[in-house]
């Protein structure tokens, strides 16, 4: 899916660079998956 987001560029970077993520779209969708288990452990 494609989609068009507005992020500051400071904080892509820093994940960026936590991750070791090449692409900011394997960024936001190693935070998507990040976000889910945290939600999912919690119930």
């Amino acid at each position: 899916m494609r989609t068009t987001l507005d992020l500051p560029q400071d904080l892509i970077e820093e994940a960026m660079r936590l991750t070791h993520a090449e692409t900011t779209t394997d960024v936001i969708k190693i935070a998507l998956e990040n976000l889910i288990q945290k939600k999912k452990s919690k119930t």
